[in-house]
C-alpha cells in the first residue's frame, strides 16, 4: 500500500482549503453586475477593470479563444495516452495488478478532476463576461481549461520524468519539464486574455489545479536507484 507522502499531502490540504476560501469570496465579496446582462460577478472592481483593460471593445479574442481550446484538446490527448499506457501495460504483464502504481495514482487523480469538472457545471459561482456561439450565459469558475491543463501536463511531468532513463536523461527530464510547464502556462495566458473569463475565473483554476497536483504527488509510490517503483517503502515523512 502507497503511504502518502505527509508534508506534501498538508501543502495539498492547504491548498484546496485555500481554493475553498477563495471561491467563497469570489461568490460574496464586492458583488456587482457582469459584463452580460442579467449575471453578477465577484471582485467585481478587480475582474470589470483586468476585462476592459484587455478588452476595450467588449469583445472576446476569437484567435486566443481558438489557440487556447487546441492546447486543452493536446491535455486531454495527453491523459489519453497515459491511460492507453496503462492499459498496454496490463495486457502486456497479464494483469491489471501488475502495470505501474502510478498510473494507479494518475488515474485517480484524473476521477477527482472530473469530479470538480462536472461539479461547477451545476454550482455556479458566476458566468463567461461574454456570450459565445449558443448565445446564452455560460458557467465559468473555475476556468476549466486552466484547471485541466495545470493538472493533466503538472502531473505528466511527474510521469514522464520518472520514465526517462539511460543517457542523457537529466537533459531529457529537462526538456520534459519544460515542455509541459510552457503548454500549461500558454493554456492560462491564452484563457485569460482571450477575454471568455474573468481573472478569479483563471486564478481559481491554478488554485484547484495546485491543490490537485500536489495531491497526486503526495501519493507517487517511491523509487528505486534503477528508476523501478518501491511500494513497500513509506514515502518520506
Amino acid at each position: 500500500m502507497i503511504k502518502p507522502n505527509k508534508r506534501i499531502l498538508l501543502v495539498s490540504t492547504a491548498l484546496f482549503a485555500l481554493f475553498a476560501l477563495f471561491t467563497v469570496l469570489v461568490a460574496t465579496v464586492d458583488v456587482a453586475a457582469g459584463k452580460v446582462a442579467g449575471t453578477k460577478i465577484g471582485f467585481s472592481h478587480l475582474n470589470l477593470t483586468f476585462f476592459d483593460k484587455t478588452h476595450p471593445n467588449g469583445t472576446y479574442n476569437a484567435a486566443l479563444y481558438t489557440f487556447s481550446d487546441v492546447l486543452g484538446k493536446i491535455a486531454l490527448l495527453e491523459a489519453a495516452a497515459f491511460a492507453a499506457y496503462g492499459v498496454w501495460q496490463a495486457i502486456k504483464r497479464k494483469s491489471m495488478k501488475k502495470a505501474d502504481a502510478d498510473l494507479y495514482v494518475l488515474a485517480a487523480t484524473y476521477v477527482i478532476l472530473a469530479l470538480f469538472y462536472v461539479a461547477f457545471e451545476f454550482i455556479v459561482v458566476n458566468h463567461r463576461p461574454v456570450l459565445l456561439e449558443g448565445g446564452e450565459a455560460e458557467a465559468s469558475y473555475p476556468s476549466s481549461h486552466t484547471m485541466l491543463a495545470c493538472t493533466i501536463f503538472g502531473t505528466g511531468i511527474f510521469m514522464l520524468c520518472r520514465r526517462i532513463r539511460g543517457n542523457h536523461a537529466k537533459a531529457f527530464k529537462i526538456l520534459a519539464a519544460a515542455v509541459s510547464a510552457a503548454l500549461a502556462l500558454a493554456t492560462v495566458l491564452g484563457r485569460a486574455f482571450s477575454g471568455v473569463h474573468y481573472l478569479t475565473d483563471i486564478l481559481g483554476g491554478l488554485l484547484l489545479s495546485a491543490a490537485i497536483v500536489a495531491l497526486f504527488s503526495a501519493f507517487l509510490p517511491p523509487q528505486n536507484a534503477d528508476g523501478t517503483e518501491n511500494c513497500k517503502t513509506d514515502a518520506a515523512e
